[in-house]
């Protein structure tokens, strides 16, 4: 019998470069299993129980639905940057370099129906297309210090993060365009803990007209040959369409 559609919070995380020796594969699918239950365990003794909800584990992939109950600033704030990130550098505390864990991790929201095993949903499907999107994958790579890239939806952003509640700045998330398939959406990156590079974005256009009112089209490109942390900053320089 299936369940009823209810509002969660969904999280969708993936391992970062598990392909290759199998022993090396195994190793990391069952810390990122281990990782969880550190970061649950952690989340329960400090009073916010988590023990209802639901999660899977797909190989080097895990999906975990929260109930609405449980505050979505937490589960972001508290849960996914706190106590993951903790869990994740105990996981990797004594590992060797090609055996520690990486992970990305999308955040979203929305009407979800759980029926063990099965989950089904638009936050579900929305949350794993975010997973795997390019820009989050460029940030990983372009960061190897980091162990945690997280993306969140455009509406987990809007809903949740602008309006700052258990600590989230908005100054910390960088709004990436996300196309994966069938799926095209805004999302919003952030590694926490790692010195980052900006994110490539498309180039907005300005229009500008001459003095006889021709249209002359211009684009902003920035180019950056060493890491920049600049997360409130405006860069570029004008290039006008005029052949």
């Amino acid at each position: 019998m299936t369940s009823l559609a209810l509002s969660k919070t969904v999280i969708s995380s993936d391992v970062v470069g598990s392909s290759g020796e199998r022993h090396r594969q195994s190793h990391l699918d069952s810390v990122h299993d281990t990782m969880f239950d550190l970061a649950l365990s952690a989340a329960n003794a400090a009073g916010h129980p988590l023990a209802s909800a639901f999660r899977r584990v797909d190989g080097d992939s895990a999906t975990m639905v929260i109930g609405a109950e449980v505050s979505r600033s937490w589960i972001l704030a508290d849960f996914v940057l706190r106590e993951i990130a903790i869990a994740l550098a105990e996981v990797n505390r004594a590992a060797a370099e090609k055996y520690r864990l990486r992970l990305r991790m999308a955040v979203d929201f929305g009407e979800v129906v759980v029926n063990p095993p099965h989950v089904q949903g638009d936050a579900v499907v929305g949350a794993a297309r975010l997973r795997d999107a390019r820009p989050l994958r460029d940030a990983m790579s372009g960061s190897p210090d980091a162990r945690l890239g997280v993306i969140i939806s455009d509406r987990f952003y809007r809903e949740v993060v602008v309006h700052g509640e258990r600590g989230l700045d908005v100054g910390d998330f960088q709004a990436v365009e996300v196309k994966v398939k069938t799926f095209a959406e805004r999302g919003w990156v952030v590694l926490p803990g790692a010195a980052t590079r900006p994110l490539p974005s498309t180039p907005t256009p300005v229009v500008k007209s001459t003095s006889d009112g021709q249209a002359i089209h211009a684009e902003v490109f920035n180019k950056f040959e060493d890491r920049v942390f600049a997360p409130h900053g405006v860069f570029g320089v004008v290039r006008d369409g005029r052949g």
